[in-house]
């Protein structure tokens, strides 16, 4: 019996702890710098957008980049050719860390249907 109220203690006091711990986080909006472009058809062979073909890529970069990179690790094993570009991405969301340049993220959606997709062209992670 002592031992099950031992247990039933420690079971409560571990879920005040993570219960504390919880409540020091505070939901916090940050502003951010980065960059877009609204296109139709596809952004390697970009043209005018027009009624139902209308897409928007999206480029952070900065400590916003950095928090999204540092959330959605690890790094992607053969990312580049390149061992100085780390990639790591999470279906569409694709971001980048390279040293002389910094942190990336790219990613997109098409208007139309509102569905997320690539903001990036192809291998261009690794180059530019």
């Amino acid at each position: 019996m002592l031992k099950r109220v031992s247990l039933i203690l420690a079971t409560m006091l571990c879920l005040l702890l993570a219960h504390q711990v919880r409540a020091v986080w505070q939901f916090v909006q940050k502003d951010f710098s980065g960059s877009y472009a609204i296109y139709g058809a596809y952004l390697d062979d970009a043209v005018a957008p027009v009624a139902g073909d209308t897409k928007v890529a999206f480029r952070l970069t900065g400590t916003a980049a950095k928090d999204v990179f540092e959330a959605i690790g690890p790094d992607m094993r053969d990312g580049c050719a390149d061992p100085q570009i780390r990639i790591r991405n999470r279906d569409m969301l694709l971001c980048r860390y390279r040293s002389k340049d910094g942190y990336r993220c790219d990613f997109g959606f098409d208007l139309s249907t509102g569905l997320s997709i690539g903001g990036t062209v192809g291998g261009a992670v690794c180059g530019e």
